[in-house]
């Protein structure tokens, strides 16, 4: 049989917060799955900076972030982009077609689109184009939903011309009658208890799911990608509600551990229903695979109740306060409270850290993070402040002439979870039982899953990339299980940082 593989790529879920989830929950798609899967622990090898911006570039390209150079959302070139290309490139070049839903570092559409048999660029791209075409309508309304919530959930801000033209596609689209259905159902909940508006980012995730999922159905391609934010998004805010005892001290009040302790659970229902869409799918269609996977992980962290955040809210203000003209620069997409820009030239950039050096923020100067010659990223970000003003060069500034504003945090939490090198991973099919491959006593490296899908596809691995799992590969083809695999336990591998 022919094997086609899809990759559930569900942003930075440990095996620790599904595992909960089952036993709470027995009844449920990710119980039924998980207990006929193959289990597995993926752990990022990258040194530079545990953030998915770069641990999925490093999953796509099986290489660590020191080698393939791409350090933020939105960045086209880097060192490394000649010599690691994504994985579905390969997987293209080999002949075999390929299927992009919505991965991070996926911008741009490539240029030769043979073999391409959708492509939907990640929720950061600058520009809008997508495989077929009529995608572009979703892609334009997700990127803005992105960029108009990022630490708060934020209400309006898109046009009715973006709104006309999702209506429109809808029905080939592929939005179900069960996601439109929960988005009526949130609208009305969020009315009635406020602090529901979070669960927003919960919808967005079903609407990306439901729109690729189509684009799977239809076209049936050899490997094919779909992305999942909305877990992430709550596990850090609520990691302290879910798991209050996983700390010396927990922080946050009593109340506000009541009020949001389901979150990290109503995000694993919508994941669950997505689990469960693919599991009827792969036993209609038992040529198909399902590698779930994530490119880190997450746990408990020290933390204080967050009442407010500076962020930028007129960028050209805040620029024309640093004494830069709307000509001498283009501000890109990014996730707040970071920003992107990028100068017209590189002189802008050196310009830019010389005067960031002497703009102090209650007492503190921005971090920059130069991405190129004339691009960086740059936060100036803090939470719980009560300032009016800032200093440039010495000048007093308002913090509203400046573009600045102090902006209450809707749900008082600031970030009580962060990132950790490992991941889940697990495999499963719509015919076999796979369990006997786990291997939970060990952290393979991400980049060893990448070649892993390379095997299972028979596409040649390049001579840069780690040696797969046998495991992961024997799953991904529905092998019998060795006897080596069950008694030979994976070594930790040299480059996962703790």
């Amino acid at each position: 049989m022919k094997r086609k593989i899809i990759v559930f790529e569900i942003n930075e879920v440990p095996n620790r917060v599904i595992d909960a989830y089952i036993k709470d929950k027995p009844s449920s798609h990710w119980a039924s799955v998980t207990k006929r899967s193959a289990r597995f622990i993926a752990a990022t090898p990258d040194k530079i900076q545990l953030h998915p911006k770069l641990s999925w570039q490093t999953f796509h390209r099986g290489v660590p972030d020191h080698e393939h150079g791409f350090v933020e959302y939105n960045q086209t070139e880097a060192a490394g982009k000649p010599h690691f290309p994504p994985v579905w490139e390969l997987i293209k070049n080999a002949g075999k077609k390929i299927g992009c839903g919505a991965s991070i570092g996926s911008y741009p559409v490539p240029e030769n689109t043979d073999n391409v048999s959708f492509y939907l660029t990640d929720p950061f791209a600058p520009t809008f184009e997508t495989v077929p075409p009529y995608l572009g309508s979703f892609q334009r309304l997700n990127n803005m939903a992105v960029q108009r919530s990022g630490r708060n959930v934020r209400k309006g801000g898109f046009g009715l011309s973006e709104v006309s033209s999702l209506l429109f596609n809808i029905p080939r689209l592929g939005i179900s009658v069960s996601t439109i259905y929960k988005t009526a159902k949130q609208l009305i909940s969020e009315r009635r208890n406020s602090t529901r508006i979070v669960r927003r980012r919960n919808i967005q995730a079903l609407l990306t799911f439901d729109v690729v999922f189509k684009q799977i159905k239809n076209s049936k391609p050899d490997f094919s990608t779909i992305f999942a934010n909305h877990v992430a998004a709550n596990m850090h805010r609520y990691w302290a509600a879910k798991f209050p005892n996983d700390y010396e001290v927990n922080r946050m009040p009593e109340e506000w551990r009541k009020t949001y302790s389901g979150e990290i659970d109503a995000a694993m229902d919508e994941a669950d229903y997505m689990i469960g869409r693919l599991d009827k799918f792969t036993k209609a269609n038992p040529e198909f695979t399902v590698l779930v996977v994530a490119s880190m992980g997450q746990a408990a962290i020290e933390h204080e109740p967050a009442h407010n955040q500076l962020i930028i809210d007129n960028f050209d203000a805040f620029m024309s306060a640093l004494g830069f003209d709307q000509s001498d620069y283009k501000k890109c997409t990014g996730m707040e409270p970071e920003y992107v820009v990028d100068f017209t030239h590189s002189d802008g950039l050196e310009k830019f850290r010389r005067v960031c050096q002497t703009l102090v923020i209650n007492g503190k100067t921005p971090t920059v993070k130069p991405i190129n010659d004339t691009q960086t990223a740059f936060l100036v970000f803090q939470n719980n402040i009560d300032i009016d003003s800032i200093s440039v060069g010495g000048k007093s500034i308002s913090i509203s002439d400046a573009g600045l504003v102090i902006d209450e945090i809707q749900d008082m939490s600031g970030s009580t979870a962060q990132h950790i090198p490992g991941g889940c991973c697990f495999v499963f099919n719509g015919i076999s039982d796979l369990s006997a491959h786990s291997n939970l006593e060990a952290e393979h490296d991400l980049v060893s899953v990448t070649s892993s899908i390379l095997a299972a596809l028979d596409v040649d691995s390049e001579s840069y990339m780690r040696s797969p799992v046998p495991a992961v590969v024997d799953a991904l083809t529905d092998k019998p299980v060795h006897t080596s695999n069950k008694t030979t336990k994976t070594t930790k591998p040299e480059m996962v940082v703790g």
